[in-house]
C-alpha cells in the first residue's frame, strides 16, 4: 500500500466505523472458533497492517502478527499485543501446523499470487484449526479505492470458495457483509469511476463527523449481530471461515 495509506490506517483504525465493524465480525468468528480449545489458542494475524486488530485478538489467545512493510510493522509494534514479524505472506517462517487460527483481514487482494498465500496459510494451521478472512467483493466495483490500496482484484463467493477448497479446507461460513450501505457505496463507486488513478484515495481517507461515525458503527454492529445467525445475501465485502481437515 501507499505509505500515506498506512499512516491514515494507523490514525483511524481504532475509531473509524468501517474498521470497528470489520473487527467486531472477526472477533465474533474467532471467539466461536476457539471457545472449545482446551489450551491457550495460538493465533496468527496474517498481514496485520498497523496493528489495529492485533491487540483485540490477544484477549482470545497468544498472537503472532506478520506484515511485509517495515514502516507498518513499526507502527503495529508500538500498539503491542503480539510478537511481530516482518515477512512476506507467500513464505511464512513457521513450521507446519502451529496455529489454531489464522486471521487475514483484507489481505489477499494485496497479494499477486493469492493461491500461494492461501496454501501457506493452510500449511501453518493445525488439523481442526481455522482461517478467518475478509476480502472486498465484486470485481465490477474495482475503483480508485482499490488503486490507492494497491489491490490486484476483488472477489466473488465462487473465487473465495475455490481458493480455500483448493487447499483441502472446508468452508464453515461464507457471507457478504457491509450490506446496509451497499447501495450508497455502489453509487459512490460509479460516480468516481472516471477519476484518474493519480488522484486515487481510499474510501476511508478522512474522518467522518462524530455523529455520522457513531451511526455507521452502530449499523455495522447490528450486521455483526445478525451474522452470528445468518449469512447476508449482498454486501461490499465478503467474510469467510474455513477449517483445515
Amino acid at each position: 500500500m501507499l505509505q500515506d495509506e498506512y499512516r491514515l490506517m494507523h490514525a483511524l483504525e481504532l475509531s473509524h466505523w468501517w474498521f470497528r465493524g470489520r473487527r467486531r465480525i472477526l472477533l465474533d468468528l474467532l471467539e466461536q472458533a476457539t471457545r472449545s480449545t482446551q489450551r491457550v489458542p495460538e493465533i496468527l494475524d496474517y498481514g496485520c497492517g498497523t496493528g489495529g486488530n492485533t491487540s483485540f485478538y490477544a484477549a482470545l489467545g497468544s498472537v503472532v502478527a506478520i506484515e511485509p512493510d517495515r514502516a507498518a510493522v513499526r507502527l503495529a509494534h508500538a500498539r503491542g499485543g503480539a510478537q511481530y514479524c516482518r515477512c512476506v505472506g507467500t513464505s511464512l517462517p513457521f513450521r507446519a501446523g502451529v496455529f489454531d487460527a489464522v486471521l487475514a483481514s483484507d489481505v489477499l487482494e494485496h497479494i499477486e499470487d493469492d493461491a500461494a498465500a492461501v496454501a501457506e496459510i493452510a500449511r501453518v494451521i493445525r488439523p481442526g484449526g481455522v482461517v478467518i478472512l475478509t476480502v472486498p467483493a465484486h470485481q465490477w466495483m474495482f475503483s480508485e479505492h482499490d488503486v490507492a490500496l494497491h489491490h490486484f482484484r476483488r472477489y466473488s463467493k465462487a473465487s473465495i470458495r475455490s481458493l480455500l477448497e483448493g487447499t483441502g479446507m472446508k468452508i464453515r461460513r461464507l457471507s457478504y457483509w457491509n450490506a446496509s450501505l451497499f447501495p450508497l457505496i455502489c453509487l459512490s463507486r460509479l460516480v468516481k469511476a472516471g477519476r484518474s488513478s493519480a488522484d486515487a484515495r481510499s474510501d476511508t481517507a478522512g474522518a467522518a463527523p462524530w455523529w455520522l461515525n457513531q451511526t455507521l458503527a452502530g449499523v455495522l454492529a447490528s450486521e455483526a449481530a445478525l451474522l452470528r445467525r445468518v449469512s447476508l445475501p449482498w454486501g461490499v465485502s465478503l467474510v469467510a471461515m474455513a477449517q483445515r481437515m
